[in-house]
């Protein structure tokens, strides 16, 4: 994923976890699920990164980590199983956002 300011002026951001969106029943079985770049990162067990600077027309990568529990594969049927390892089913939907801090030089807000 890529991030990127496109506003003229340097922004001062936060990641924020916003738990599931999706109701597969699965969504259980991530025991971790973060966006992470450049030393910060939000998770579902942070909840929120510390600040950063974006700087105007600068990008950064972020990067998705995320661990399933093992119990997944002994308590799922082995097609259903196979489809999740194959990227052919989802165990869920995860959403993250970025938010403006409140002390940013623009203004601040969300």
């Amino acid at each position: 994923m890529r991030l990127c300011n496109n506003t003229r002026e340097p922004l001062r951001l936060r990641l924020r976890y916003g738990g599931p969106f999706t109701k597969t029943g699965l969504e259980g079985y991530v025991k971790y699920i973060a966006v992470a770049a450049q030393g910060f990162s939000a998770s579902n067990v942070t909840g929120e990164s510390a600040p950063f600077y974006l700087g105007p027309s600068e990008c950064i990568d972020l990067d998705l980590e995320y661990e399933v529990d093992g119990k997944l594969g002994e308590e799922l049927d082995m097609v259903k199983y196979k489809m999740i390892k194959d990227g052919v089913l989802s165990v869920g939907g995860f959403v993250f956002d970025v938010v403006v801090d409140e002390n940013s030089p623009s203004g601040g807000g969300n």
